[in-house]
């Protein structure tokens, strides 16, 4: 009888170690190869698949306005050192897809630092025949009895669950990708140095909260490619600001069909780090573009400057572009009041 339970306990535990093994091995992003951080742009993205995971969907809210429907959405980023990620978003589409069947194009926003994935943007892209997802990858979210602040953000770090303002939002697991605060006071966008809330232990760009905006992004374009109303071979992104540039980042992906970045993608060139301008500079994802694409850049903005966009436009490998550039605006491409 001794003998009998020593080799169940010894099959159990082979079982567990399997198991234990098999959630080991299920890490999103692969190990650094010799222990080297990469060096370009495919290196940076090699071993991800943006629809290898399953998504796990939830709806956190739902209703109607004006013949859309909305949704507060969290779905699965990927697993980063054990822990799940999940991402916030707001969806839309008009209601009439539901009934006559209709294959509609989806658009990605992404919004830019100290915004809001916001329910207006999937509101108004309806009206125009869109499906739209806004993704909250700074944990703020704009929706009826769904703010998301950075004071509701915070309560979301403290899992205080009892308090009245707290809503369930973006989760980066084991990692900081929030921005406007973010997490840990040291965390910055630009920067790829090490640290407890990175990814990699060494100077890497996989660290960077830019590259794991766009990794959110690309499966953003996986919930989108899912939904029973939207045409999976109709995709765009568009952004704003810090959205502009991960527009450029999220825009090599071949799902993307169109691409508008505003206010930003064509001046971060010029990092510190020579290992962030081979890999996260803006130069290096517009390579990789061969989609549509239009670029939004007023005359006077700060941030995606006047002076990149002939560059921008050389560099990129699209055949069909455009430019709109505003006289005498700043960070807002619009017209003149």
């Amino acid at each position: 009888m001794t003998h009998v339970l020593q080799k169940l306990t010894l099959c159990v535990c082979l079982l567990f170690g399997a198991v234990s093994s098999s959630l080991q091995a299920a890490e999103t992003l692969p190990p650094l190869k010799h222990k080297q951080a990469p060096q370009n742009f495919a290196e940076m993205w090699a071993g991800f698949d943006p629809r290898s995971e399953p998504l796990e969907t939830e709806v956190l809210k739902e209703w109607e306005e004006d013949g859309v429907v909305l949704q507060v959405v969290r779905f699965r980023i990927g697993v980063f050192k054990g822990k799940t990620a999940r991402l916030a978003a707001v969806f839309g589409y008009p209601k009439e897809a539901q009934t006559n069947k209709q294959k509609l194009p989806g658009l990605l926003q992404i919004h830019g630092g100290g915004q809001y994935a916001d329910y207006r943007a999937c509101l108004m892209n309806a009206t125009r025949g869109y499906a739209t997802v806004s993704i909250a990858w700074a944990g703020r979210i704009s929706a009826p009895d769904y703010q998301v602040t950075p004071a509701e953000v915070k309560l979301f770090w403290e899992g205080k669950t009892d308090d009245p303002r707290f809503r369930v939002t973006t989760d980066w697991g084991a990692l900081d990708g929030y921005h406007a605060p973010g997490k840990h006071p040291g965390n910055q966008f630009p920067s790829i140095k090490p640290d407890t809330w990175t990814f990699d232990s060494i100077e890497s760009p996989r660290n960077s909260g830019w590259f794991l905006a766009a990794l959110a992004a690309r499966r953003a374009l996986t919930f989108l490619e899912q939904q029973p109303m939207v045409d999976p071979d109709r995709l765009g992104v568009y952004g704003h600001s810090m959205g502009g540039k991960l527009t450029v980042l999220t825009a090599p992906d071949s799902r993307v069909k169109a691409a508008a970045p505003s206010c930003g993608g064509i001046s971060d060139r010029y990092n510190r780090s020579p290992l962030f301008c081979q890999t996260l500079g803006d130069d290096v994802s517009l390579k990789q573009i061969t989609c549509p694409i239009i670029f939004l850049s007023p005359a006077n903005d700060f941030h995606g400057r006047i002076g990149n966009l002939p560059a921008a436009i050389a560099e990129i490998q699209s055949k069909d572009w455009r430019v709109t550039c505003s006289p005498h605006r700043n960070h807002q491409d619009a017209p003149e009041f």
